[in-house]
């Protein structure tokens, strides 16, 4: 699953002559993170949506590192794109089990949704990654293995008589892992939030209603949700003294989020016309028309 925090940092500690293992803290752009590991401040009981996803979030962690499987480090583009839409589902599992009322959704719907949420849950997952493991990420991006991972990633994706060189496949596709480091990632490790900030922006992604291809009636139930959602926050961040500025800078995530997803958008196409093997679904997720 791309890995990147947790487990890897605290063999760090243990273990700091081992270079290797300070690599595995990286998180690279489509990287799973371990969430559940992640701090918070006490949870006033008004969050009780919240503080389900709270509860129930290790053992999304344990599923999704059963999807992902050990060997992170060797996965390609496609083998990435193989596993997205049993993410998602396992994702809206969740979701579901948080909020019932979602299983009103029909099909369009939901399959719709789904489509919305990914790209920038993509992108939120592993910048939670990098904001956990900072200092090491900053060297890593500036290392010679950062893009040899890059010709990995995408140069086993190709079919070896259409592969591009080295230097065009860096050309090409660096661009858009430096922005979403600097651009996405690095922003948000400077708003400094925690495990139940995380959480809600997640369920916010997941039920956002501002996108052209739900109907009105799921975007009625859209808006809904995220007014509760909303509310638990902000009631989250005022029994823990935060400025008003700290619900606007957690808001401003979202936002964040939307040029990352613009980003990816743009780089999945490019993989389209340089011979980049990813799965239907997957492809599907981008160019299905949204606004």
């Amino acid at each position: 699953m791309l890995k990147c925090i947790a487990t890897g940092m605290v063999k760090c500690k243990v273990q700091a002559t081992r270079e290797k293992n300070k690599i595995k803290t990286i998180c690279l752009p489509g990287s799973v993170s371990s969430l559940s590991l992640l701090s918070c401040n006490i949870i006033p009981r008004e969050c009780s949506n919240i503080t389900c996803t709270v509860s129930n979030w290790t053992e999304v962690d344990k599923k999704r590192k059963c999807l992902y499987g050990d060997s992170v480090f060797q996965m390609n583009f496609t083998q990435f794109s193989n596993v997205a839409k049993p993410d998602t589902l396992l994702l809206w599992d969740l979701a579901v089990k948080i909020f019932p009322d979602a299983k009103l959704l029909s099909v369009a719907d939901r399959q719709a949704i789904h489509f919305n949420f990914f790209p920038r849950w993509m992108m939120l997952d592993s910048a939670i990654g990098f904001c956990s493991s900072y200092e090491e990420s900053l060297k890593y991006i500036n290392s010679k293995d950062y893009t040899d991972m890059l010709l990995h990633f995408y140069g086993t994706s190709m079919s070896p008589e259409k592969r591009l060189r080295d230097d065009q496949i860096i050309e090409t596709f660096k661009p858009f892992w430096d922005f979403h480091y600097y651009e996405t990632a690095v922003p948000i490790f400077f708003k400094k939030l925690d495990k139940i900030e995380y959480m809600a922006i997640f369920l916010l992604l997941l039920f956002d209603d501002a996108y052209a291809n739900i109907s009105e009636e799921g975007a009625t139930l859209c808006r809904n949700l995220r007014k509760v959602i909303k509310r638990e926050l902000k009631g989250y961040q005022t029994d823990n003294n935060c400025s008003e500025m700290r619900f606007i800078d957690t808001m401003d995530t979202l936002l964040l989020l939307e040029k990352a997803e613009e980003k990816i958008t743009a780089e999945v196409l490019i993989c389209g016309v340089n011979n980049i093997n990813l799965n239907d679904d997957f492809k599907a997720i981008f160019h299905v028309k949204k606004i």
